[in-house]
């Protein structure tokens, strides 16, 4: 797998969300990879489910080409000669209906406008039963340069960093069921200005802060480099996982039997 440092927390999220598909028991046949992360998911996915086809989705370009160049270079496409059909589109475009078993979303809830949008085009495009699982950042994610900004007359308000059970409810409302979601906390330490940069515009934390004043706030973060020498930030990530609602014709609804006890 590419080890390029910039995409590390992406892999870090990658894999602990691989690890909990032991508990997943039918291979999906095709998988809808929404969001590029320099082919990083997809090697772990095609390690694991070495029959499924993929589909990639991004609304930037850039990660895309991304994805695709790593692939060129790596032994994969070499050997199979295959390609992964690409698609550079917003999260609330329509995706192709009931097409994925699964459908893999590694941070790219962040570049989302609104997310409840997002999660019903999700369950659009997998078939009943299919299975979601995603990464994203909580509301506690940069909260000590949040505040630190706010001090100075900097507001910054970031709607779609939300409560991890505020999301286990959307998902519910929108799609899916047996929603579980949980979280942890990244504590991280920079240097330099130019590698905390670097980050977040990769995670796409700073675009989804919307700082009322950006200059301001990006001078602000400048200042303390230069001041303090270092920047110390939290990142809450969570991960969450659902299974598509059953899609009934309209009139009709699901009846369950209980065998008696």
């Amino acid at each position: 797998m590419n080890q390029d440092p910039r995409w590390q927390i992406h892999r870090h999220l990658a894999e602990q969300t691989d690890e909990r598909l032991q508990l997943v028991r039918n291979a999906p046949q095709h998988i809808l990879l929404a969001g590029a992360d320099n082919d990083i998911s997809r090697s772990l996915l095609a390690a694991r489910y070495p029959q499924a086809s993929f589909s990639e989705y991004d609304p930037r370009a850039e990660f895309l080409q991304t994805a695709s160049a790593a692939r060129k270079s790596g032994f994969w496409q070499k050997l199979t000669g295959k390609s992964i059909p690409q698609h550079c589109q917003s999260l609330s475009v329509p995706l192709p209906e009931a097409a994925a078993d699964m459908l893999w979303a590694n941070l790219s809830l962040i570049t989302a406008d609104a997310l409840p949008p997002v999660f019903r085009n999700w369950a659009h495009a997998l078939k009943t039963d299919g299975l979601l699982f995603f990464t994203h950042f909580g509301r506690d994610t940069l909260e000590e340069l949040r505040g630190r900004l706010k001090s100075h007359g900097i507001n910054c308000e970031a709607l779609t960093l939300i409560d991890m059970h505020d999301l286990g409810d959307m998902l519910a409302d929108n799609g899916f069921y047996d929603p579980v979601t949980d979280t942890a906390k990244l504590e991280l330490s920079y240097r330099q200005a130019a590698t905390f940069w670097q980050d977040m515009e990769i995670l796409g934390i700073w675009n989804a802060l919307q700082c009322e004043k950006p200059q301001a706030a990006q001078d602000f973060v400048n200042r303390i480099f230069a001041g303090e020498g270092r920047l110390n930030i939290t990142l809450e990530t969570v991960y969450g996982h659902a299974v598509k609602k059953p899609v009934l014709p309209q009139g009709e609804s699901l009846v369950t039997f209980y065998p008696k006890k």
